[in-house]
């Protein structure tokens, strides 16, 4: 059967594991033959577009880990109630990665592939070389780190990961328009995201993963990007750490990571 997306009432969904709950004990089995359907089941209208394609997938590929998504909807779901499709402002959801991961918009413009993937997403997916991931300890500053673009296989460090507790973290990423997903990002530069493990879903004004928004004067986080030639400086206020953008080399970053107020010598 093909349906449209006016037929069926929204693009598509995962009817599991939804973000509404699943058990482990619901098993899917084929109506005619009987046949169990594993890992999770995603619907989709005819029409659907790819970022809706990945984003529903996702879910399956990542699976359940300790009772909750590994791979979770990136958009806020309580919004998302209020404004369910984007022709009723669904962008208004978009508070926590805006346009720069397809679990938060599922795409940029419908005519167009959707963005690429953050490296938050990529590491949920288990997408990430372990290798290409530069471990910071607070404890061990000053640092400095040449942070090639997220989606260059061949630079040597692809982000950054500051723990700050147990659960919660720093990742920093570069996103530029490279091959043909972030070639369509809504802009370039540096994201810094704050994520903490022990939060599940998108809800109640929390989420697993937020961006700090550079240029919050521009809606919907287009402007959420640093870069040495705007806002090139984040301190964070619960960590006290500094996160400066020293120059850019070519498509790469030489970011140093310092305690705020830190005067080289």
């Amino acid at each position: 059967m093909r349906a449209s997306m006016q037929e069926y009432g929204m693009v598509g969904l995962c009817g599991y594991p939804g973000m509404l709950g699943w058990s482990r004990e619901l098993v899917f089995r084929t109506k005619r033959r009987g046949q169990v359907v594993p890992n999770g089941v995603a619907i989709f209208t005819s029409n659907a577009h790819v970022g809706t394609l990945f984003h529903d997938i996702a879910h399956v590929w990542g699976g359940v880990v300790n009772g909750k998504r590994a791979v979770p909807c990136l958009y806020d779901h309580d919004l998302q109630e209020r404004y369910p499709t984007r022709q009723t402002g669904f962008e208004h959801s978009l508070i926590n990665m805006g346009y720069w991961d397809p679990m938060s918009c599922h795409l940029y413009r419908p005519n167009i592939p959707p963005p690429g993937i953050s490296s938050w997403t990529r590491l949920r997916l288990g997408w990430f070389p372990r290798e290409k991931i530069r471990d910071v300890d607070p404890l061990s500053l000053p640092a400095e780190v040449l942070l090639g673009p997220l989606t260059d296989g061949k630079s040597e460090i692809l982000a950054i990961r500051i723990r700050i507790t147990a659960s919660r973290y720093i990742l920093v990423e570069n996103r530029q328009p490279v091959g043909l997903y972030d070639s369509v990002l809504p802009g370039h530069g540096v994201l810094i995201m704050k994520a903490d493990d022990g939060i599940d879903e998108c809800r109640n004004g929390e989420a697993p993963v937020r961006l700090v928004d550079a240029n919050p004067d521009v809606s919907t986080l287009l402007g959420a990007a640093f870069d040495v030639q705007g806002k090139s400086r984040y301190v964070d206020s619960e960590s006290g750490l500094e996160i400066r953008l020293i120059e850019k080399i070519r498509n790469s970053y030489r970011i140093r990571i310092s305690k705020a107020g830190h005067t080289e010598t």
